[in-house]
């Protein structure tokens, strides 16, 4: 039976950090565009999720590397199978590529044998075009099979839960799951997805970043921050995204870190019993 398992006081960053800043980018096209009901597909719809990997995530790694940070490109394993020039750059260019479904499939509508067989087509394939295999995770929304499935498929971390601020731990007998939060400030509801001020989606940004900074003088925090390239790599919309990265480079202890890297410290540094144990004694 998997069970959440919660210690918010052993939360503390690496050495000189208190704040820790996920960057992730759901990197994903026209997958989800269904068709109408004459089998039709909206051209208008598809062409600008499509815009994402053609031109939205070249603009977003320049500005990633301008900035000197990294991030995590949650990515739908279509994506890596018709763009596989896209997953080769946002590796070589040190980011993490971790699963968002295969098709952006709704895993609430899935049998658990059908979700179970995108994680192992989605693992397939990015492993293959990014030559590491993915070890996080965020599906479009959760099912009640998703957490055994992940930890089932040897998966680092999950994000789907919006229910708290800092990680926590999924246990399974002696299976465990990472559990990076989110916040309900991403890209598609700042903007509405085709709409909206970026000024407007900037004053949301810095105002969660600026009270998680300001409760990390009293206890370590964490800041996760979800985007789209079709969404936040438009012309205009990307200098709100430059201009909230600034904004957290100005500030002290901040930790800007991969999925991965803030999962595997938790996991290892901060949920590990053993650890744990030692000391307490």
């Amino acid at each position: 039976m998997v069970e959440a398992v919660h210690d918010n006081e052993k939360i503390r960053w690496p050495t000189g950090y208190r704040c820790a800043v996920t960057l992730t980018f759901d990197f994903q096209g026209g997958e989800d565009i269904r068709p109408l009901a004459d089998g039709k597909i909206n051209h208008e719809t598809y062409t600008q999720a499509e815009y994402g990997p053609n031109t939205a995530i070249w603009r977003i790694l320049r500005i990633l590397e301008e900035e000197k940070v990294i991030a995590t490109f949650l990515t739908c394993g279509a994506i890596a199978e018709r763009y596989p020039d896209a997953v080769k750059a946002i590796v070589a260019k040190g980011h993490e590529v971790a699963g968002h479904g295969y098709h952006h499939e709704v895993a609430r509508n899935l049998s658990r044998d059908e979700e179970n067989a995108v994680m192992r087509k989605t693992l397939g394939m990015i492993s293959e075009r990014a030559g590491n295999r993915p070890m996080g995770w965020r599906s479009c929304t959760q099912s009640p099979n998703s957490l055994a499935l992940l930890m089932d498929h040897g998966f680092l971390w999950n994000s789907n839960s919006f229910s708290h601020d800092l990680p926590f731990l999924w246990r399974d007998g002696d299976r465990a799951l990472v559990e990076l939060p989110r916040q309900p400030f991403g890209d598609g509801r700042t903007y509405f997805n085709d709409h909206g001020n970026p000024d407007d989606s900037l004053i949301v940004w810095k105002g969660m970043f600026d009270e998680l900074h300001a409760e990390s003088k009293q206890s370590a925090t964490y800041c996760p921050f979800q985007f789209h390239p079709y969404i936040s790599g438009r012309p205009g919309r990307a200098n709100a995204l430059r201009a909230i990265i600034q904004h957290m480079k100005k500030a002290d202890g901040v930790w800007f870190a991969t999925g991965s890297e803030v999962a595997r410290w938790c996991l290892d540094e901060l949920f590990q019993p053993t650890r744990a144990a030692s000391a307490a004694e």
